[in-house]
C-alpha cells in the first residue's frame, strides 16, 4: 500500500503587530455590540480545532538554535453539516478537516506601544497534514478548541475569543484518533477558564519587520482603536514571556 500523500501548501510569513485586553464573561456581549458599531459589521463566529505540537527531539546540549511549538488549526463544521457529510456515522474525523499551520516567534524587545512579532503560516490543500507534520519531526502536545468572534476595522483584525476543552473521552476501548478531541456534541465543550473570561485581540499584519512605515502606520491605527476602546477596555502590550512559544 503506497504511503499517504501529504498536501501541498501554500505559506506566507508576515510580521503581527496587537494589543490585548481581558474580557470578563459578563462583559462579552456588550464588547462585542461596541465593536459591531465601530467597525459596522455583523461578527462573524466560528469554532476552531487548535493541534498544539512539539518536536520529538529535545534541544540538545550546546545547541544555538531554538525550539518552538507549532499549531495546525482548522474551522470546525456545525454539527448539521457534519451530520450530513457523514451519512448517519457517528464521530468527528479530525484527519479530514482543512488545516492550516501557525507558527510564532517569542515577540521582540521592543519600545513600541504594541506586541511585535514574525509569524509564518500555511495552508494545506488536500491530503494528509498531520502526517506531514509528523514526517516533520513534530509530536502532538495538547488539543483544545476556541470560539473566535472576528470583525475588521481599517487593517486590523479583532477578534474576541474563548479557549474550550472537550470533555473527558470513554472509557476503552477508545474511539479511533481520541488524542485529538472530539467538538461534538459542541455543548459539551466547556471554557478553560472556570469563570469563562474571553481575550479580546486587536491586530495588523505587515509584510516585514524591515517595512518602517508601514509599522509605524499599524501602530497609529492600533492606537486610535485602543482610544475608541477606551472606557470599554483596556487594550494593552501582552507580557512577552506569556506569549512565548519556545520549548523549555
Amino acid at each position: 500500500m503506497p504511503p499517504p500523500s501529504h498536501p501541498p501548501y501554500a505559506q506566507s510569513t508576515y510580521h503581527e503587530l496587537s494589543l490585548y485586553s481581558h474580557i470578563p464573561a459578563a462583559r462579552q456581549p456588550q464588547i462585542l455590540r461596541v465593536i459591531s458599531g465601530i467597525t459596522g459589521m455583523l461578527p462573524e463566529t466560528t469554532l476552531e480545532h487548535h493541534l498544539v505540537y512539539k518536536p520529538k527531539r529535545p534541544r540538545q546540549p550546546g545547541q544555538n538554535a531554538e525550539l518552538y511549538y507549532l499549531q495546525l488549526i482548522s474551522i470546525v463544521p456545525g454539527e448539521q453539516k457534519q451530520e450530513e457529510e457523514e451519512e448517519g456515522k457517528n464521530g468527528y474525523d479530525v484527519k479530514s478537516q482543512k488545516w492550516r499551520m501557525r507558527l510564532e516567534d517569542i515577540p521582540e524587545v521592543t519600545r513600541r506601544p504594541v506586541t511585535s512579532r514574525n509569524v509564518l503560516g500555511a495552508g494545506f490543500g488536500e491530503g494528509d497534514a498531520l502526517g506531514l507534520v509528523d514526517s516533520l519531526g513534530f509530536m502532538l502536545q495538547t488539543t483544545y478548541f476556541m470560539t473566535v468572534s472576528t470583525l475588521i476595522h481599517n487593517n486590523i483584525i479583532i477578534t474576541l475569543s474563548q479557549v474550550l476543552l472537550p470533555p473527558p473521552p470513554p472509557p476503552l476501548p477508545a474511539a479511533p484518533n481520541v488524542q485529538y478531541g472530539n467538538p461534538y456534541p459542541t455543548s459539551g465543550l466547556q471554557p478553560l477558564d472556570p469563570a469563562g473570561s474571553w481575550v479580546l485581540k486587536a491586530a495588523v499584519r505587515v509584510q516585514s519587520h524591515q517595512d518602517v512605515e508601514s509599522i509605524n502606520t499599524g501602530t497609529g491605527e492600533l492606537k486610535v482603536f485602543k482610544e475608541l476602546m477606551r472606557g470599554m477596555c483596556d487594550l494593552e502590550v501582552a507580557e512577552r514571556l506569556a506569549l512565548d512559544t519556545r520549548i523549555r
